[in-house]
This record gives C-alpha cells, sequence and structure tokens, in this order.
C-alpha cells in the first residue's frame, strides 16, 4: 500500500481499517525494526488476536512496539519507542529503569551511564545520578506515593537543547496512566502522524501527570 493508500484507508476511504499487516508494514517503512530475539509473532499479544489491532489501528500496535517481551530476558520489542507508567515508582530501581530505557531510546545520542537511583518513601527524598557525555548530573526529584516525578522528563528533554541532538523526545497518551516516549527528528514526526494518524507530540511540561 503506497501513501495515497494508507491515507485513504486510514481516513475511512474503503470503509474498513487497516488490516494488522498494513499496519505492521506502514510501522517498518516508518524505521520501526524488531530487537534481536523478537519475532513479528511477538506483536500480536492480545486476546482478541488480530482483530484488535483492526479494531484500534495504529494505537494498538504503537502501544505495543513499547513494550518488552513477557518471556524471559523480557527484550524490549523495538528501540523505537517505550511505555512507561505514571505510577510505577516503587523502589531503588525505578528511576534506574526509567533511565536505561530513555538511554536506550536514543541510540547513542544521549548515552546515560552509571546510572544510580534513589527512592525513600518516608524520607520523601528520590534522586537520579548519571553521566552522559563526559558531564555529571544528579537531579533530586519529588516523592509522591507510587507516582514518578514528571519534571525528570522535562530536564531530559532539556539535555536535547544543551547536547544540540537533531533528535527531540515524543508523547503519546496511551491512556490509564500510561504514555509512550519516542526519538525522531521533526521529519521523521511528520512522517509517522502522516501515516498512522496517531497525536503524538513533542514532549513537554505539563503532559505527564
Amino acid at each position: 500500500m503506497g501513501f495515497i493508500g494508507k491515507i485513504f484507508s486510514l481516513f475511512g476511504g474503503k470503509g474498513s481499517n487497516p488490516t494488522f499487516e498494513e499496519q505492521w508494514e506502514t510501522f517498518k517503512e516508518l524505521g520501526f525494526t524488531l530487537n534481536e530475539g523478537v519475532k513479528e509473532e511477538d506483536l500480536n499479544r492480545w486476546p482478541e488476536g488480530h482483530e484488535a489491532f483492526e479494531k484500534d489501528p495504529y494505537r494498538l500496535m504503537y502501544v505495543t512496539l513499547g513494550q518488552t517481551l513477557e518471556r524471559e530476558p523480557r527484550t524490549p520489542i523495538t528501540n523505537k519507542c517505550c511505555n512507561f507508567n505514571a505510577e510505577a515508582i516503587k523502589d531503588q530501581g525505578s528511576y534506574v529503569f526509567i533511565m536505561d530505557n530513555i538511554s536506550r531510546l536514543t541510540t547513542g545520542r544521549l548515552n546515560f551511564e552509571n546510572i544510580k537511583g534513589y527512592v525513600n518513601q518516608q524520607e520523601k527524598k528520590a534522586w537520579v545520578s548519571f553521566t552522559c557525555r563526559g558531564d555529571n548530573y544528579k537531579w533530586d526529584l519529588k516523592v509522591a506515593g507510587s507516582s514518578l516525578d514528571a519534571e525528570l522528563f522535562n530536564k531530559l528533554q532539556n539535555l536535547t537543547d544543551r547536547y544540540k541532538t537533531s533528535r527531540k523526545f515524543t508523547y503519546y497518551d496511551a491512556g490509564d496512566q500510561n504514555f509512550v516516549l519516542g526519538f525522531h527528528s521533526s521529519q521523521e514526526l511528520r512522517n509517522i502522524r502522516s501515516l498512522t494518524g496517531l497525536d503524538i507530540v513533542w514532549l513537554k511540561p505539563g503532559q505527564i501527570n
């Protein structure tokens, strides 16, 4: 299906939603590749099978691409996007997990090393520290139960300005306190929005709460 055909199908030109195969083909054209050890059939993880993707075109596949395999070693499905839960701060490793995945998304453009995290609910104290391009950072974070401190993501977006990366973080509201982050150039974001119809936008303050 060419570009015009995809737009035609996306907006109901034929009265039917794109198939699972058509949606995956679109994401592949947009540069989404599966990580080593991940197979196309791993995307088909929902009880309704392909029908689930056709009822919820592109959104469900984008959310799925941001997930990890349910079998060990829990490999991320792709490095083009990642799902996060705004209520997932549990222990010392929670922010380390977030930073590891953010670093993975940037494919070396913002490589975070020596990541350490601290969370103490009783003390109402949390922080994350890391090294990026030879610079050392330690950011104090707010503690509010299991809620993550959204300011962390604002600081991360600011790093793209500081280091003048050609790509910036993008945000997609997946509902139920979940969101999907990507790391794209302006042209990549335009292409994704055009071919999928998803309301993926630049990450900015106030989106995560």
